[in-house]
């Protein structure tokens, strides 16, 4: 079972202890979590569907049978748990990457610049 959240009040949960039922020995303090175990199982399945499809989208798109822009908020999510921890200083590569491959016109490309700055 992966419980990453509360289910109560949703709050981030701590590893407090570590148990192992094949020796009885349990180790007790303050873990870090896995990066990957800020993830839903529905994420992490769909990370795994886009490292399958070496990262293309209009094949995830196809093989999830959603829309682009419902792959794109997914993708979205999943890169806002990421960030979380890591945050580059004015890394603006997606957005680049989308308006070279034409998901984007300019005058988007420089309002989610604009946006990512103020935030």
């Amino acid at each position: 079972m992966n419980l990453a959240n509360c289910p109560i009040c949703k709050q981030e949960l701590l590893v407090k202890e570590y148990h192992c039922p094949a020796c009885e020995v349990s180790f007790k303090g303050s873990f870090s979590r896995n990066w990957l175990e800020g993830f839903s199982a529905s994420q992490l399945e769909f990370i795994k569907l886009f490292l399958l499809v070496q990262g293309n989208l209009k094949e995830l798109q196809k093989r999830l049978g959603i829309s682009y822009p419902t792959v794109k908020s997914r993708l979205g999510e999943i890169i806002s748990i990421i960030s979380r921890e890591y945050q580059p200083e004015d890394d603006f590569g997606d957005i680049l990457s989308d308006l070279e491959t034409g998901f984007i016109d300019v005058d988007e490309a420089i309002d989610m610049i604009q946006r990512r700055r103020e935030s």
